[in-house]
């Protein structure tokens, strides 16, 4: 039973075969009849097929200009990176440097100024003090002349009663004295305070002065920090064109290829085609 099965299936595959084969040898005369009737059949292919090639060649001189363009792009990746490695190697750490060097130097500025500061509130404390003590020195001598000035009418209303001169004309000298000791003090201190002054007024000028810096220095700072974030923008701009760049030439690097794969593949097919007519 199943040798009866497989000798009718046999069967069948080879009627299916010899039936295949009969339309094939249907379909191939009509033409060749066409072919042997037509004369000039195989010279209008040959001419479609020159064509083809023609256009086949200026698709590929296309694909070599596409290609040329794309390595161009490529040297211009390749320099746009050497350059942003050059600035990552050259330019950010020279600005980095600057800016810690500027901070460095504007945390001296301020420690300067707290210093100035501090001797300006000693010279202030100072002056106080001296124009106190002038102040003290100016009441005892006011005071000492009018001491003098007692005593000489003393002088003068006991010279007039018989009393002795010697021992207040002693004391008249003793008080003059002292009170050119006093004008001689009042006269230093005053010097001193004028000193005092001149030396606060210069403490005053060079605090000026450490402020002036201080905001050069802060406003280089800031100078710096936008031409770092700025750099930093151009950096980042530059990476990301390359990046496209560099993908959109590898997409359209591969596009070309199955182009020109494609293409060859026609050509052959017609090659092909012509060569079995």
């Amino acid at each position: 039973m199943e040798s009866q099965h497989a000798s009718r299936g046999r069967r069948t595959l080879e009627e299916i075969r010899q039936k295949r084969a009969a339309e094939r040898m249907q379909q191939q005369t009509p033409a060749a009849t066409a072919s042997h009737g037509d004369p000039h059949g195989n010279q209008r292919a040959a001419a479609e097929l020159l064509a083809r090639v023609q256009q086949l060649e200026n698709g590929n001189l296309e694909l070599e200009r596409e290609n040329q363009m794309l390595m161009s792009k490529e040297v211009e990746k390749d320099s746009l990176v050497n350059r942003l490695n050059d600035i990552e190697k050259n330019v950010v750490p020279s600005l980095k440097k600057a800016l810690n060097d500027i901070s460095l130097e504007k945390d001296a500025a301020v420690i300067a100024k707290e210093d100035a500061l501090a001797q300006v509130r000693s010279m202030k404390k100072r002056l106080r003090e001296a124009e106190e003590e002038q102040y003290r020195a100016e009441e005892d001598s006011a005071s000492l002349r009018a001491q003098l000035n007692t005593l000489q009418q003393q002088v003068m209303s006991n010279s007039y009663s018989g009393y002795a001169v010697g021992t207040s004309s002693e004391q008249t000298l003793a008080m003059e004295k002292e009170i050119q000791d006093l004008q001689t003090q009042l006269k230093q201190e005053s010097l001193l305070r004028q000193q005092e002054q001149q030396k606060l007024a210069e403490e005053s000028l060079l605090r000026q002065q450490d402020q002036q810096r201080l905001v050069e220095e802060q406003s280089r700072t800031t100078s710096l920090a936008a031409e770092k974030r700025e750099m930093e923008e151009k950096i980042a701009a530059l990476t990301k064109k390359s990046s496209e760049e560099a993908s959109e030439f590898a997409a359209r690097k591969a596009f070309s290829m199955v182009t020109h794969l494609t293409t060859l593949c026609s050509l052959i097919s017609s090659e092909s085609k012509l060569l079995t007519v």
